[in-house]
């Protein structure tokens, strides 16, 4: 199949360890320190690792403690209930994105097998193959986005309650905005924002309904995948979403959800679904457009409008609306039984896309990869068959005139 892709399998083995050098040469301070990190990243317990590798709690506290050994006989069980290597477990070098890729592969979240995460696996295996056979453009981090990331992990803390997580995600949405110069507009490109500014890779694609969205990131790889069987205004909470994961530093290294996930009743999601509510419908924003309409308080028209302003869903404009004060809980409630449809067919004059109730059903792939792997396969240095997997497309003659026929120049 030459570069076709096939998923896990494409991964290879775990690194074989049945020899005892490894064993000696591996310091348990060292590898219960890995053991321990992985399990963090994996939001497992002492007891339920153990329960996965056949060991009590106490016997995983003293392996992270450095106190007991990992035997070569268990590396493979750690490894595997770990979703990591076991070259990573004993501290040898190993390329970031196939490390990614074990981690993902064996992730035992409730989505273990949904189509987001195949594929982010296809795309962190796209990677790795144009890292061993071609030059790769390297994730890029703006000063800008270097702040923002610097304020999200420096300056705000964990939440203690409901307000102070709600106050930190506005902060954080408030704090973007200024120094990414996005004053109360409405965001264009967003999945090209988050890349240019933030350095991660963004990929949308027809993933069925099972997961919203996925966050896979850790110190050397980030990455979103976001499903677009759903409308434009819902895929876009998504991405910003869990972009505000990544920016606060989750420190799971998988974050797969769906809508029920995503409005969790707990602080972390209170916080990402704050920071994503005000990115995308800043107070300011909502405000300048009721201004325009000449609408003294919320109405249908003015819904409709707001929704097709901030490419928003009608459920995340209600949400922002009632947390800034324009609407009651009660009015929110009563406003979530009008059909969207017919609301927006009756006021079609300011909203003529109808992008905040109609499936997007569109493929991106992340124009990094993309970028990369048309050159390579220009090049000769990659088949075709990877341009393929990012596009989601058929290897074929279409594909191929579409990408190996050189880009006309436009004279300005």
């Amino acid at each position: 199949m030459g570069d076709r892709l096939t998923g896990v399998e494409a991964l290879g083995p775990l690194l074989p360890v049945d020899s005892a050098a490894a064993d000696a040469a591996a310091d348990p301070a060292d590898v219960g320190r890995r053991v321990g990190q992985a399990r963090q990243r994996r939001a497992l317990t002492g007891e339920a690792l153990g329960s996965l590798v056949g060991l009590g709690k106490d016997q995983i506290s003293k392996i992270e403690n450095g106190r007991r050994r990992v035997s070569v006989r268990e590396l493979p069980k750690f490894a595997h209930a770990l979703g990591v290597t076991v070259a990573s477990l004993l501290g040898q070098p190993s390329r970031p994105t196939l490390a990614m890729a074990h981690r993902l592969a064996g992730d035992g979240g409730p989505g273990e097998d949904n189509n987001a995460k195949r594929r982010a696996l296809e795309l962190l295996e796209v990677e790795d193959i144009l890292a061993q056979r071609a030059q790769t453009w390297p994730s890029v981090v703006t000063r800008s986005g270097r702040c923002v990331l610097d304020f999200a992990r420096n300056e705000l803390s964990t939440p203690r309650n409901r307000s102070e997580a709600q106050r930190q995600g506005k902060r954080l949405a408030e704090f973007t905005r200024n120094e990414l110069g996005l004053g109360s507009y409405e965001l264009g490109d967003l999945p090209g924002l988050i890349e240019r500014h933030f350095g991660v890779d963004v990929a949308l694609s027809p993933l069925g309904d099972r997961a919203d969205g996925l966050c896979v990131h850790d110190d050397d790889v980030a990455l979103i995948v976001a499903s677009t069987d759903f409308s434009q205004g819902h895929v876009r909470f998504t991405l910003t979403h869990e972009l505000g994961h990544h920016l606060l530093k989750d420190p799971r290294d998988v974050i797969d959800e769906g809508e029920h996930d995503m409005y969790a009743d707990d602080l972390t999601e209170r916080r990402v679904n704050a920071f994503a509510g005000h990115l995308l419908m800043p107070e300011d924003g909502i405000r300048e457009t009721l201004a325009w309409l000449s609408a003294s308080r919320v109405t249908e028209r003015s819904l409709v409008a707001l929704m097709e302003q901030f490419g928003v869903s009608f459920s995340a404009l209600l949400i922002q609306l009632r947390d800034i004060g324009l609407i009651t809980p009660d009015q929110s409630g009563q406003l979530k039984k009008l059909a969207v449809q017919q609301l927006v067919e009756r006021h079609v004059s300011v909203a003529p896309t109808g992008a905040g109730i109609s499936a997007l059903k569109t493929v991106r792939a992340p124009e990094r990869l993309l970028g990369a792997a048309v050159e390579a396969a220009r090049n000769e240095r990659i088949g075709l068959a990877v341009v393929a997997t990012l596009l989601q497309r058929e290897d074929d003659e279409a594909l191929w005139e579409d990408v190996m026929q050189p880009e006309s120049e436009v004279l300005v």
